[in-house]
């Protein structure tokens, strides 16, 4: 909605009661976005001004604070809820990378303790992503030998993450 400039003006006039609006809504002066919620208070007080000529003025200003207080506390509801999702993202990444970390971990012990057709499997098909024939040609152990072994060993390190 487009605001006349003798509404803004006498917005800009009456700061008072856009700060005793804000302060109504509980938000403090020294709240880094003060200024940002101040001005915003302004605006909809000019833009009520402007929308209501036809009122007389005590009925605006008491609509308007209204209308402010509000405005206000629905911002102020959205950042908080914004805030919250960003806490809530940062704690599901830690937590990811945490479980990532330990399956690591457990994996390289178990490396130590896989036979070399279990290593070479894990290594160059499971994390390389080399094909099972390749790995049978270059292992010179048939193919069929090599999916069973890998299901087998598909099946032990699920059993060991899954504890």
């Amino acid at each position: 909605m487009k605001i006349n400039q003798q509404a803004f003006l006498t917005a800009w006039d009456n700061q008072k009661l856009v700060r005793g609006a804000l302060k109504a809504a509980h938000v403090r002066v020294d709240y880094t976005n003060y200024e940002d919620l101040f001005q915003e208070g302004i605006l909809i007080y000019a833009e009520m001004l402007t929308k209501l000529a036809d009122k007389k003025r005590p009925e605006v200003d008491r609509l308007s604070f209204r209308k402010i207080i509000w405005h206000t506390i629905d911002l102020l509801r959205k950042k908080q809820r914004q805030s919250e999702e960003e806490i809530a993202f940062d704690s599901l990444t830690e937590a990811t990378l945490m479980t990532n970390w330990n399956n690591q971990l457990v994996l390289k012990g178990e490396l130590a303790h896989m036979n070399k057709i279990e290593k070479l499997l894990f290594i160059n098909h499971l994390i390389g992503g080399q094909t099972i024939s390749a790995l049978a040609q270059e292992a010179h152990v048939s193919r069929v030998q090599l999916q069973r072994s890998k299901h087998n060993l598909l099946i032990h390190l699920r059993e060991i993450l899954e504890k």
